[in-house]
């Protein structure tokens, strides 16, 4: 845990999104980072919750600053993306639009009315269950179960057929096509979530496993496009590899169940590489789109 715990803060001070150990909320607010004694002391009172994750290959360790503004947080990756471009000169990157961003995500998650709001039960203007980041951050304060301003949440990583021989969970495990997924765990048997499904279809999924503690998802949850933007810097980082690069046939493009936007079409956000045009895409796609290279994986919560 303090290997990965380290190397996260490490990546996140390069990169400029932690500064004297904190970031900067878009409530004006400063939130430091949790220490590894927080995130080990929550892994120890959740450890038999945890147990059945852990079997099923949830160890990769991921630290995300869910308060920072996500126009912030973007361009921050769009430097990532050309300094490793610089250090990295093989790497195949469109250095003069590293970064296709729908325009919806502008200021979507500030101002008076946000357009996007997170954690959905629905993908629908009305009734959709979700809350804005501020409202989240609020929230934050008052929750002991919390750490404000972050998300602490475990992966399944590259790696994950290794994860068995003590082997430091390395990258993060790609979206599998439909009839490629392995299973994973001994104690419940957890089916790979495979592409091909609509955004709504894997949402539904969820849900029931909120309320099922025998099904195989039961403790995940979607991802937001701020947790997949650090998970890309950190696969990258650790694999030499892009995330969710689709168009090798393997891998797929991925939904972001964890926000969604507000408007009259009901945006899911979507994220990969695309290695044709040599760039990453944040996109978004209608609740009932589907394809046979688009799916999604689900995080553990911390």
């Amino acid at each position: 845990l303090k290997e990965q715990y380290d190397s996260q803060v490490e990546l996140l001070e390069q990169v400029g999104i932690l500064k004297e150990g904190a970031i900067r909320g878009i409530d004006g607010n400063t939130y430091p980072i949790p220490t590894l004694e927080q995130i080990a002391m929550r892994l120890f009172e959740r450890r038999e919750t945890l147990r059945t994750k852990h079997d099923q290959g949830f160890t990769k360790l991921l630290l995300v600053p869910f308060g920072m503004s996500l126009d912030v947080l973007r361009e921050t990756f769009k430097q990532f993306l050309l300094k490793y471009k610089r250090n990295n000169p093989s790497f195949d990157l469109n250095t003069d639009d590293p970064l296709c961003t729908w325009s919806g995500y502008q200021g979507a998650d500030i101002g008076d009315s946000p357009k996007l709001v997170y954690y959905p039960q629905s993908f629908t203007e009305e009734g959709h269950g979700g809350k804005t980041k501020a409202q989240i951050l609020k929230e934050q304060e008052d929750n002991q179960d919390s750490f404000p301003g972050w998300t602490v949440h475990l992966l399944q990583p590259s790696n994950l057929d290794t994860q068995d021989t003590d082997e430091t969970p390395i990258g993060i495990a790609s979206i599998p096509r439909e009839g490629q997924g392995t299973p994973q765990g001994d104690l419940i048997p957890r089916p790979p979530l495979e592409a091909n499904k609509f955004s709504n279809e894997y949402l539904s999924i969820l849900q029931k496993a909120q309320e099922d503690k025998d099904s195989p998802y039961h403790g995940e949850t979607g991802l937001t496009s701020e947790d997949w933007i650090i998970a890309f810097m950190t696969h990258l980082s650790e694999t030499r590899q892009p995330l969710d690069n689709y168009e090798n046939n393997k891998e797929s493009i991925s939904f972001l169940t964890g926000a969604f936007f507000l408007s009259s079409s009901a945006y899911v956000p979507c994220a990969c590489w695309r290695r044709a045009v040599r760039r990453v895409f944040l996109d978004g796609g209608g609740p009932r789109a589907r394809g046979e290279d688009i799916g999604l994986r689900f995080s553990v919560m911390i």
